[in-house]
């Protein structure tokens, strides 16, 4: 049994906006929110005058414990979650596929085995069906009922057994539809790759991945997609947007289709040019970097709500693993870490300042992405009802070093640092993490969060 905690005079993100306020933490729900609330018996009190106080975010987005191709990524639950949780960070969303011969109950059977006991943060995967077939479907609905609220469609990645036409996906929207269920969907269409494959050839320089996925397959997708979304009425959200184009052409289309979007913080503060250097493979990713006045597009329309929130999609490899790139693109794995910066990243997006910067954070990262994943007033609010996942946090603290990973990973933004300083997190009332430290580190208490 957790103690209650009283916080004392934290400014909270209100309806209304900011203010300062107490926030009771009790039995792991928020018991009440408020001026001068009276602690209860055998409560801790805790003074944040001059601190804010924001809802536990969310990572939509994240890749860990699971093999992609030959390579078994760097970060398992343990570590991911460890350096997302010192940020603030208290849900991350995974991912599910089903393989060529398994069942999909199977696929989350072993996704749950390698998270179960191991995982700081509450975690939730989004899945992605390969058979559609009446028995997949069959599946599809027992997943459902099990709890599961969002699933994950490609318009490319036809040689890995991912892809869906678009007349697949607005089959599969149609039938989703009715189950309130979220899609989220990874735009690139699948000729223009083709096409762009062919007109530029390989030479090894990480570079040629840009060229072979131009920004033009990310924005005929998105555009295919709206279309599909405004004809079925089918919720989508597009993950890890990486041109301005396809941002505003999301923007604009809110008004006919249910279409939400996230983008990633590589994508706002680096670059192509890291990828003309001779460790450019370090940051091969798909979507790629893109050039500098398309990451400056998106950063000019992120700030004017063309997306809806941050994510990382957090793949990390090993070192070692990604040293291969040095082959060439056929040898690389393509990912790179991110959990662990998006935080401090998403708060320099908007100014580095707690006044303009703070709020954005819970609007970005905490209630926007419970809404998409259907989490939503369990997770991304403070207010009565709520986990007591609440972060206590500093605008203005010490300089220190951003750190995307605590796992044997190439850092993937060298040099960058924050003065957002992270002085308590509670997971569900429990007091977990502070000041850059796990304060159990070898009690994980994440629970899941979809399966019944």
């Amino acid at each position: 049994m957790i103690p209650p905690t009283l916080i004392r005079g934290g400014t909270v993100c209100l309806p209304d906006g900011p203010a300062p306020v107490d926030v009771l933490l009790e039995d792991g729900r928020i018991a009440a929110v408020g001026e001068a609330l009276a602690a209860p018996a055998a409560a801790e009190v805790i003074d944040a005058g001059g601190l804010w106080l924001l809802p536990g975010m969310t990572d939509l987005h994240v890749h860990l414990d699971d093999r992609i191709g030959p390579w078994v990524l760097a970060d398992t639950w343990t570590t991911g979650s460890a350096a997302a949780l010192v940020e603030g960070i208290t849900t991350l969303g995974g991912f599910v596929t089903q393989g060529p011969h398994e069942t999909l109950a199977a696929a989350v059977d072993r996704a749950a085995a390698k998270a179960a006991g191991r995982s700081h943060c509450d975690y939730f995967w989004h899945l992605t069906p390969t058979r559609f077939d009446r028995a997949g479907w069959e599946e599809i609905a027992a997943q459902l009922r099990r709890g599961f609220r969002t699933f994950k469609f490609y318009t490319t990645y036809r040689e890995a057994g991912l892809y869906t036409s678009y007349r697949e996906l607005a089959e599969i929207l149609k039938r989703l539809r009715d189950t309130g269920a979220r899609s989220l969907v990874h735009c690139e269409d699948e000729d223009v790759l083709d096409e762009a494959a062919n007109l530029h050839r390989a030479t090894g320089s990480a570079r040629d991945h840009a060229l072979r996925r131009p920004v033009l397959a990310e924005l005929t997708a998105v555009l295919q997609l709206i279309d599909i979304a405004a004809a079925t009425g089918a919720p989508v959200h597009v993950v890890h947007v990486s041109t301005g184009a396809a941002a505003a052409a999301i923007a604009r289309a809110r008004e006919r289709a249910p279409v939400t979007a996230e983008t990633a913080p590589h994508y706002l503060f680096l670059d192509e040019t890291l990828l003309k250097r001779a460790d450019g493979y370090r940051w091969l990713c798909t979507p790629p970097l893109r050039p500098a006045a398309e990451a400056s597009a998106l950063r000019r329309a992120a700030l004017v709500v063309a997306v809806d929130l941050f994510a990382t999609d957090h793949c990390a490899y090993r070192r070692a693993d990604k040293e291969t790139g040095l082959r060439g693109l056929a040898w690389a794995p393509y990912g790179v870490a991110g959990v662990g910066a998006l935080v401090p990243l998403v708060y320099r997006a908007f100014g580095d300042c707690p006044e303009t910067g703070l709020p954005e954070l819970a609007k970005y990262l905490a209630l926007r992405p419970a809404q998409v994943a259907g989490l939503y007033p369990r997770k991304g609010a403070i207010q009565p009802g709520a986990d007591a996942d609440v972060v206590l946090v500093d605008g203005s603290g010490p300089e220190r070093p951003i750190r995307s990973s605590v796992a044997d990973t190439w850092e993937t933004y060298p040099g960058m640092t924050t003065r957002l300083a992270v002085r308590a997190v509670w997971r569900r009332g429990r007091l977990v993490a502070g000041d850059g430290a796990l304060l159990e580190p070898d009690a994980p208490g994440g629970e899941c969060l979809c399966l019944k």
